[in-house]
């Protein structure tokens, strides 16, 4: 492979195999110090796809709790959300919906400053989009949904990334 940008990533590997790394300049100057970093990407969290959602308890009131999305892949199946400049990386979730029909989803920021969230109904092999949200929280950048008319007792899906990929 040949990349031209500062950082580059490779997949696809064989594990145990040797590869060499060649670094040249564009100058033909005296330019002969330059830094190096290998690492192994972390491995994917266990919700990195729907069908391994991690089903959230569905409360009264709002209490956040830390998730990450550190190692995670693009979404095998569902399309691109189609908000919030959706490049991969997402981790999901899933809630069961309360007799009132309602759900309010809010995010707040941490590592992630600016994400994107989607909900869907059905299963995870055949997704329906129900609402995409950007930058609806007042906790920054962050999404929030707030859906009524869902059907109670029924599952919905959370997708939640970051904004662009780029953290």
């Amino acid at each position: 492979k040949c990349s031209d940008p500062e950082t580059s990533t490779t997949t696809g590997l064989t594990v145990g195999a040797t590869y060499y790394i060649r670094v040249h300049t564009y100058s033909t100057g005296n330019n002969t110090e330059f830094s190096l970093c290998l690492k192994v990407p972390p491995p994917p969290p266990a919700n990195d796809e729907c069908a391994t959602a991690i089903p959230l308890t569905v409360g009264t009131s709002c209490s956040f709790a830390q998730y990450t999305n550190a190692g995670a892949t693009a979404s095998v199946g569902p399309p691109a959300p189609g908000c919030s400049v959706y490049s991969g990386c997402d981790v999901w979730f899933s809630a069961g919906v309360p007799a009132t029909g309602r759900l309010i989803l809010d995010t707040n920021t941490g590592i992630v400053t600016d994400g994107g969230m989607a909900i869907y109904s059905g299963n995870c092999g055949a997704l329906t989009l129900i609402e995409c949200d950007d930058d609806d929280s007042v906790n920054g950048f962050m999404p929030m949904i707030d859906r009524s008319g869902l059907t109670p007792g029924s599952t919905v899906y959370i997708r939640f990334w970051e904004y662009e990929n780029n953290n």
